[in-house]
């Protein structure tokens, strides 16, 4: 828990740069001859380091690990990437050895929740390897990503909806949208990835 926490920390930055474009983008659009007046690259430092990092907090909040998995793939019933570790992941990657992994842990779980178990006691094996370190960090960004991306959908769409030109609106909306699909495309490759990565360096080790 305390690894998730730091490689958390270490996204805050790139978090609160998505969250504060995304300000400075709908506040353009609300008040566009408001902020020709004003210099953007000092709104972005602002909104940077104020008010970003607190609605980020607020938003972060929201919601739980579970369901920000929930929101990435799309499954109530077990849906962290773990849970199809070996039914499916381990299958289609070549740097897998599965015949190592059924001799150091015996028959290999089909449950889902089984398999997510299972999954998790060989990250937390390897979960210094750089390698797993690297993935995880990518891993939580996406899936932070996409959870503000689904968020801002609501948010910053019914603020569209009432505020916003309509001229502009629908084309906003419709980028609120492409920007959730394209983080929630990113953070499904980014989870099997990590799951497969810590699969792949257990699986090799000598």
């Amino acid at each position: 828990m305390q690894n998730e926490v730091n490689l958390k920390s270490k996204n805050t930055t790139l978090l609160w740069v998505f969250l504060a474009a995304n300000i400075i983008i709908i506040l353009t659009l609300i008040f566009p001859k408001f902020l020709e007046k004003f210099d953007v690259l000092l709104w972005t430092k602002t909104i940077g380091a104020s008010i970003a990092p607190i609605i980020l907090f607020l938003l972060n909040g929201l919601l739980s690990s579970h369901q920000k998995a929930i929101i990435i793939f799309w499954k109530l019933q077990d849906p962290l990437p773990g849970s199809m570790a070996f039914s499916e992941l381990s299958k289609k990657d070549s740097r897998i050895d599965a015949k190592q992994l059924k001799n150091t842990f015996g028959n290999l779980p089909k449950k889902p929740s089984e398999q997510n178990k299972l999954w998790y006691k060989i990250y937390r094996k390897n979960s210094t390897n750089a390698v797993v370190v690297d993935s995880h960090r990518a891993f939580l960004l996406a899936r932070d990503l996409t959870s503000l991306s689904f968020l801002l959908m609501f948010c910053m769409g019914a603020l569209a909806l009432f505020f916003i030109l309509p001229v502009y609106k629908y084309y906003y909306m419709l980028f609120l949208i492409m920007q959730y699909f394209a983080n929630l495309i990113n953070a499904r490759n980014r989870g099997k990835r990590f799951v497969t990565n810590v699969l792949a360096v257990e699986s090799t080790v000598l």
